[in-house]
């Protein structure tokens, strides 16, 4: 990784396709592709807290998904789940079991705010999990770090931004058709995952 510390800024320009910034007396020249721009000025800018319109998005989404689910026989509907073992003070707020046999079970909890503190409680306690085979945050916001910690069992998701810790296809097929066909999401912006302690190990 190369590091430039930006001493001065001369110069910013915007064009239709790009914005470049002038630094360092001329000598340096950043190209942001607009799109790239938008979106590190909105993150920049917007407040941790969720708008009464986020919030109102994550209460109609754990709505639809618990109707959704009955509406469709799903083998499990339940609320307000314990989770983890013993002495754990963990809960899902909600536990989904589609019916079939290779159905997987899905835990939720829904929060205002999804911090990185919060999938790692959620971690420990899906470890011990016997019931449910995976589980989604899911925030009005999510913190990038939050986004980042997600793994095959466990995923954050965030209505600002529209951002998940997996791809649209990796969803459970009930939350993608709840977030498209309820909600009008087209896709979601997949965050990449943190390097683990065992990836750092092995580099």
């Amino acid at each position: 990784m190369r590091e430039v510390k930006i001493e001065s800024l001369e110069k910013l320009e915007v064009t239709e396709g790009e914005v470049r910034i002038l630094a360092n007396c001329g000598e340096l020249v950043l190209i942001f592709p607009h799109a790239l721009w938008e979106n590190a000025i909105s993150e920049s800018s917007s407040s941790p807290e969720p708008t009464p319109k986020e919030l109102g998005e994550l209460q109609t989404l754990k709505r639809r998904l618990k109707e959704y689910a009955e509406e469709n026989s799903f083998a499990t509907v339940l609320e307000v789940v314990p989770s983890g073992g013993l002495g754990s003070d963990q809960q899902l707020d909600l536990v989904l079991r589609p019916a079939g046999m290779f159905a997987v079970t899905t835990g939720y909890v829904f929060l205002p705010v999804v911090l990185p503190e919060h999938m790692a409680r959620l971690g420990v306690s899906l470890e011990e999990e016997t019931f449910v085979e995976q589980a989604y945050l899911v925030g009005a916001v999510a913190e990038t770090q939050a986004l980042a910690a997600g793994d095959d069992r466990l995923k954050a998701l965030s209505i600002r931004g529209r951002r998940c810790s997996s791809s649209r296809f990796e969803l459970a097929p009930e939350l993608w058709q709840v977030l498209s066909e309820d909600l009008g999401w087209r896709d979601v912006e997949p965050v990449a995952p943190a390097m683990g302690a065992d990836d750092r190990r092995e580099g």
